[in-house]
């Protein structure tokens, strides 16, 4: 494989879409329905659609998006971009069947459409929408403050983060309640692709013998089958957000509103909708009742305790039910249970299969924990070219400690061709996603001109975010306050440093402060045997900093 031909396809939006009808404007009665954070976007007009799937290299897309309607911010973003990631195939009509419906989950166009519809509504008539994913774009950004917008007054009222797209073909239609219809009836097979009206209500881009060629490892989606279908909203924090589970698993319907058939709609009695994390009971039922994603919820909650009581040798059932069903997020939620040991003995060779399987159906995650395993060799036959595959592929679907273990690979020419250009960009990428080790990462390249120019100012503060999202990461920063370089020096703040990250288990931590500051400070000799195995060849490779690392182990072991 040639990671440098495959390099990341950075996509980004920066045309601004026309404002939804403001309050003011709507019919008596009416209102605009916020809060789903994974809108589909087949009401759009085609030139909205193109200007988002052609226009993204400026940085993360900023949107306003509230009860008083949706709309992009043009000149305000966020430092990022987004790249394809593939998965295997999936098709899926959805039906809205109520003017609540078309509102929730067409938030821009919803309200024109129900008006359009006036009462067929009510007399029976539906929007059937047909739609064919075969990839994501993503970015690694899994948290956005307003510390991290650009734009000055332009983010005033930003409100969300276009965190990624599902991308493939779709085909809306004016339907009926008494009549179900295939998404190759919707399509329209004889219509061929690109945006085509018929009767009142009809919208379609792509074709499904493109779609039907997908492959789930490539890097792009096939040409008449790369239109964004749904949009995935990441919240700004504004200083109140709590800490949640993985995107993945978090509601994204509104109150009361739920998932349903690949809808956010009113619960039904007959249809097995997604319950909400920390509601054991009903994630038990809907479970059982077959509803994948509420099978991996409730895995993760009897392995936490949260909503049911800690069982943890219930977790392999349930997750094993999801990945079954088809919820790549519960593949790499059995994958974790078997290599940690949850309820039965650590098996890293039963949990390779699984998060391959994970890999291929669209779990990053599972990429990203596949490729770490290839790697180190773990349950698995070592094989850096197979990992560098898997994890460019986690890299691109948005998982920052592939993005990270990739930037090693090619930092130390490991799998492929050396690339120190490519190390820097997937270092940052794993620093957009507050990876402590891709920070500290790309600090180091950043701080020696390694594939990118030398910025002091910039590395440190790398290095102080990799300190602020992991204390064990606090060693190199430690070593700047202790040379002054690029900041005054200071010995107290860094000998302090140097204790902290010792004390949540870095081994160079450890071995500066019982070789230099205090020889009482224990050091686990067999880590740092191991660690002086691992820097060896990388410092012989010309890697400054592991020189430095392996130095600091030899004077620990008294070499």
């Amino acid at each position: 494989m040639n990671v440098k031909k495959a390099s990341i396809l950075a996509l980004t939006i920066g045309a601004c879409l026309p404002p939804s009808p403001s309050l003011e404007a709507m019919p008596r009665g009416t209102k605009f329905v916020s809060g789903n954070l994974d809108p589909m976007i087949v009401d759009w007009h085609p030139e909205q659609r193109g200007d988002l799937e052609v226009a993204m290299k400026d940085g993360l897309v900023v949107v306003s998006y509230s009860e008083a309607g949706f709309q992009l911010l043009q000149d305000c973003r966020v430092d990022g971009t987004y790249d394809f990631m593939g998965m295997t195939r999936r098709e899926r009509v959805v039906r809205l069947e109520t003017a609540d419906d078309i509102r929730a989950n067409l938030p821009l166009g919803g309200l024109g459409l129900v008006a359009k519809l006036g009462g067929d509504l009510e007399r029976g008539a539906t929007l059937d929408i047909a739609m064919v994913m075969v990839g994501k774009l993503r970015s690694t950004w899994k948290h956005v403050t307003t510390n991290d917008l650009v734009g000055g007054k332009a983010c005033d009222r930003a409100s969300h983060v276009v965190r990624g797209a599902i991308v493939g073909a779709f085909a809306m239609d004016k339907g009926e309640r008494t009549r179900t219809r295939a998404a190759a009836e919707i399509f329209g097979m004889a219509l061929g692709g690109g945006h085509q009206t018929r009767g009142t209500i009809r919208f379609v881009d792509g074709q499904l013998s493109d779609c039907q060629g997908a492959d789930p490892d490539a890097h792009r989606a096939p040409k008449q089958c790369g239109a964004v279908i749904r949009i995935e909203l990441l919240p700004i924090d504004r200083g109140d957000t709590e800490a949640s589970i993985a995107p993945e698993l978090a509601d994204t319907c509104p109150k009361p509103l739920v998932r349903m058939d690949g809808k956010c709609t009113r619960p039904a009695s007959d249809v097995p909708a997604e319950c909400s994390y920390g509601q054991g009971a009903l994630c038990f039922s809907r479970c059982t009742a077959g509803n994948a994603t509420s099978c991996a919820k409730l895995s993760l909650m009897v392995i936490r305790g949260d909503g049911t009581p800690k069982m943890p040798g219930n977790a392999n059932f349930f997750a094993r039910r999801a990945c079954t069903l088809g919820e790549p997020a519960g593949c790499t939620l059995l994958g974790d249970i078997l290599i940690r040991g949850i309820g039965a003995p650590p098996d890293a060779a039963r949990a390779a299969p699984v998060y391959e399987l994970g890999c291929t159906d669209g779990s990053a995650e599972s990429c990203a924990k596949i490729g770490n395993l290839l790697v180190t060799g773990q349950g698995v036959r070592r094989d850096t070219k197979h990992a560098a595959k898997v994890l460019l592929k986690g890299c691109r679907g948005g998982a920052r400690s592939a993005c990270s273990d990739l930037g090693l690979l090619a930092l130390g020419g490991s799998g492929f061709e050396k690339d120190l250009p490519l190390a820097a960009i997937l270092f940052k990428k794993a620093c957009d996603g507050e990876d402590s080790v891709g920070c500290s990462n790309a600090a180091y390249m950043s701080e020696f001109g390694l594939g990118t120019p030398k910025n002091q100012s910039l590395a440190i503060h790398r290095y102080e975010k990799a300190c602020k999202l992991e204390e064990a990461r606090c060693t190199w920063l430690a070593a700047m306050l202790q040379m002054g370089k690029g900041v005054p020096r200071d010995w107290v703040r860094s000998t302090w440093m140097f204790k902290r990250a010792c004390f949540k288990g870095d081994v160079i931590a450890c071995a500066i402060v019982h070789g230099y500051v205090d020889p009482t400070v224990r050091v686990d000799l067999d880590q740092v045997r191991s660690y002086v195995n691992i820097w060896k060849p990388t410092c012989e490779s010309g890697i400054a900093r592991d020189c430095s690392g392996l130095g600091v182990l030899m004077v620990a072991l008294g070499d």
